[in-house]
């Protein structure tokens, strides 16, 4: 079978059926489910299908990207467990930066008892959260807002991140791709990303597993930028082991 004709029922599965699975497609084709990764990756750049952990649903055309309040409901167990080993990483003394995402504000609500922890977000929900907290000074970037993520993002945001250098930067993301790379919705986000990532020592990601194989449209970094990744026990052990093989550090909430 050549592979536009397999794609094309492929497509035919997904509109029928809702979702697939890459290991049900490699059975029912004969292929490897490398090939069938490959040609869901082809179908998702194409607009056709929307990959997810394992498979792929069909394109919903009208499907924006969720609010804020939708994110913090989705995946919170997952969430909450991430957090816990992100911020067990953060020592009094410390500077680090916060990106945007419901992911960093549950980092950020267990870091209050910090002694002398410098924090710098694009976040004003993360500053909220600790501008009370007395042992820790926050920085906030300024920027735009983004209503969707809730995001300072822009020429000032960047400027100040290019001030500063610190431990550890704490990064979200929307997909994870190992030919992608990391990846979010708007090149705005995408180069405030950057800038974070320049800054600092070290660059922990912090994503639970419905973010792998997944690609937004705007391009953040390769994933060996990272130094490690947060996720949860659903990650892919596939792409766990790729990129541990990249020398990325893998860690898994439990």
């Amino acid at each position: 079978m050549f592979p536009e004709e397999r794609k094309r029922r492929i497509l035919e599965r997904v509109r029928s059926g809702g979702s697939v699975t890459v290991q049900d497609l490699s059975q029912a084709f004969g292929v490897s489910e490398s090939t069938i990764r490959r040609d869901l990756r082809e179908l998702e750049q194409e607009g056709l299908l929307e990959r997810t952990h394992g498979g792929a649903v069909a394109a919903d055309p009208t499907r924006a990207e969720p609010s804020y309040a939708e994110k913090s409901d989705q995946n919170r167990a997952e969430k909450m467990a991430i957090a816990r080993v992100a911020a067990g990483m953060v020592h009094d003394g410390a500077s680090i930066i916060l990106d945007a995402g419901t992911t960093t504000l549950e980092v950020a609500r267990l870091l209050k008892d910090r002694r002398d922890l410098t924090v710098v977000t694009n976040s004003y929900p993360i500053a909220a959260e600790l501008a009370e907290a007395p042992g820790v000074e926050v920085i906030v970037t300024g920027g735009s807002v983004r209503g969707t993520t809730l995001a300072l993002v822009g020429p000032l945001a960047e400027r100040a991140l290019e001030q500063v250098n610190v431990d550890i930067t704490f990064l979200g993301t929307n997909g994870i791709d190992l030919e992608r790379g990391l990846t979010t919705p708007t090149p705005a986000e995408a180069s405030v990303k950057r800038r974070m990532i320049a800054a600092a020592r070290k660059v922990v990601v912090v994503a639970d597993s419905t973010k792998a194989g997944r690609v937004a449209f705007a391009t953040v970094a390769p994933v060996s930028k990272m130094d490690m990744l947060i996720t949860d026990r659903g990650m892919d052990p596939r792409l766990a082991g790729e990129l541990m093989a990249r020398g990325v550090q893998v860690l898994t909430a439990e």
